[in-house]
């Protein structure tokens, strides 16, 4: 009996199993199929941290306002922005998968493969610092976990505090991605690029926050571990978002050593330099200038600066380089191209229309 009962069990376990790798090789198929080498641009927007408090953020008292207006979008135009860009075919990818290194340890691009359909678009965020000077204006004060330990804002408010899923990027498009999984290839989320001169992500981190920095830095541990493991990537955006074209070799070196000192033993090592300003200085005629060696030294890949039209490629044109840099330029979405730069928003969606019309002057 007990051998009956025996033979019984491996039996079914045998056909479990069995029915387990036919579903598995199954969908392995149909996953393959469903898969094409994309050949068309890389795309890649971005923006800064959202006004989660438009009614605030433009209130004609507000020292920021016009600053706000002009580089900042609103959680609203965020939303609309996303819906455009699906029902437009794009999907977040990682902008670490779109490029290898070669045997010299160059950044150079890489196949991307795509659902069919897809178009892949990187989508990164400037300046995710949450500065103490543009705390109560109409941003966020931090991003935070909740009490389910979802990713989530918090803001004093009058002295009470706001915790939100609903009025910053990071919340936002993690709900978006939960409504509609294509949107992201992978479990890609975006870029988030950061300073760290007044800390990172809300959390006074840094070094001139000496009463509070090690506290600051146990607490902003978690969220940075819960953004990596759902998809989202760090870049640099230098330490104190200098003018690249201004400042000297020397005080460049002591930037990045402050990076390395304060930034990177939170987040880790990143190979994506993202230029403050756009400001991008890499070569010397045909030879490399100190601050890009220097940027070269310390581990960076893939420089990106700012542009409206699409460019994914090597820097510089000439044939006599001694090197050649992989090197990106993102469309930036602001309120200034939102109301300015409307034709070359277009193939993503329609500024016009995601604009809001409480806060912004467009002439339809």
């Amino acid at each position: 009996m007990k051998n009956i009962k025996k033979y019984i069990i491996i039996s079914i376990l045998l056909c479990l199993m069995s029915i387990f790798a036919l579903n598995f090789n199954s969908k392995a198929t149909v996953y393959a199929e469903d898969w094409e080498e994309y050949k068309g641009e890389v795309h890649h927007l971005f923006t800064h941290c959202l006004l989660a408090f438009p009614e605030i953020a433009f209130d004609e008292n507000n020292k920021m306002r016009k600053h706000f207006a002009n580089d900042c979008i609103t959680k609203d135009e965020f939303v609309q922005i996303l819906d455009a860009l699906y029902e437009n075919n794009y999907a977040l990818i990682d902008i670490n998968k779109t490029f290898t290194l070669d045997k010299n340890g160059n950044a150079i691009k890489k196949s991307i493969w795509v659902p069919k359909g897809k178009k892949p678009l990187i989508f990164s965020f400037d300046d995710v610092v949450y500065d103490q000077k543009k705390m109560s204006l109409g941003m966020v004060d931090k991003i935070i976990l909740d009490k389910n330990g979802n990713l989530a804002t918090s803001t004093t408010i009058k002295g009470n505090e706001n915790i939100s899923d609903s009025n910053e990027f990071i919340p936002i498009l993690e709900n978006f991605i939960k409504k509609h999984p294509d949107f992201s290839i992978a479990g890609a989320k975006g870029l988030i690029c950061l300073t760290g001169y007044d800390g990172i992500l809300g959390y006074r981190t840094g070094e001139k926050n000496n009463t509070s920095r090690y506290s600051e830095i146990e607490k902003v541990k978690p969220i940075i571990k819960k953004l990596k493991q759902n998809g989202w990537s760090f870049a640099c955006h230098s330490f104190g978002h200098y003018h690249m074209k201004k400042i000297s070799d020397k005080a460049f070196s002591e930037e990045l050593r402050q990076w390395n000192e304060q930034v990177v033993p939170l987040i880790g090592k990143t190979q994506i330099y993202v230029y403050p300003y756009g400001e991008w200085e890499i070569f010397n005629g045909n030879n490399l200038c100190n601050k890009h060696k220097m940027l070269k030294d310390n581990g960076f890949k893939l420089f990106c600066g700012v542009g409206m039209k699409q460019f994914y490629s090597y820097l510089p044109y000439s044939a006599d380089a001694e090197e050649k840099v992989l090197f990106m330029d993102r469309t930036c979405v602001d309120g200034y191209t939102l109301t300015n730069q409307r034709n070359k928003l277009l193939p993503y969606f329609d500024s016009h229309k995601v604009a809001d019309k409480k806060y912004r002057k467009i002439d339809v």
